[in-house]
């Protein structure tokens, strides 16, 4: 798992990690969006006991076999709840892959968008926006090394919550929500999930 390197952005930024070696292994052989599981499936879950809890926007659930939880940081991945196996019918979702990482904040305070952007510049950022307490980037190239077929644009995204901060991720197959605005929409409805969820109960504003 690779830490982000700008040394500017050394304080905060490499707390939220590029997941790299959570996500995929860089090979191209990712995760397959098509393979269902057995219920798999949670609705929420604390990725850092009383602080952080991951939950998916409308569709989406987290994989159980994929989720670390701990004070000293967490992880979830997430995809349609349908695709995870859980019973009964499932409220429509894009196909796509989301993740969430959350460590505890040190010196540095908030990343913001230039920082993300700065931070993950070998992805060509060709998108950015700081608002409500939310940055996020959209990225050129990389979707397709963490998903099999995927595109290679996807969304990431970095927030503070409760002491921690949380970076966010979005990868779609290729030519889905990734590489459009409606991406950018389910990455701030995730975000808004997140911290109602969490026991703060803030709220980012905008889906």
């Amino acid at each position: 798992m690779s830490t982000w390197t700008s040394r500017r952005w050394a304080g905060a930024a490499a707390l939220v990690l590029a997941l790299s070696g959570c996500e995929g292994d860089g090979t191209g052989e990712g995760f397959s969006l098509l393979q269902q599981a057995r219920n798999n499936a949670l609705t929420s879950a604390e990725i850092v006991p009383g602080a952080v809890v991951a939950q998916g926007p409308r569709g989406f659930c987290l994989d159980q076999r994929r989720l670390e939880a701990s004070r000293s940081g967490g992880f979830a991945l997430l995809a349609s709840c349908a695709a995870l196996g859980k019973p009964g019918q499932q409220p429509s979702a894009p196909n796509a892959l989301m993740t969430i990482q959350a460590l505890p904040e040190q010196s540095g305070g908030s990343v913001g968008a230039d920082g993300l952007a700065e931070a993950f510049a070998a992805y060509r950022p060709i998108s950015r926006e700081t608002r409500d307490g939310l940055s996020l980037v959209q990225l050129e190239r990389g979707g397709d090394e963490v998903i099999t077929n995927g595109d290679t644009k996807h969304w990431r995204a970095a927030l503070n919550v409760n002491g921690y901060q949380v970076g966010l991720t979005l990868y779609s197959e290729n030519g889905g929500v990734a590489a459009t605005t409606e991406g950018k929409a389910l990455i701030r409805a995730f975000a808004k999930r997140v911290i109602a969820a969490s026991p703060s109960g803030d709220v980012v504003s905008g889906e």
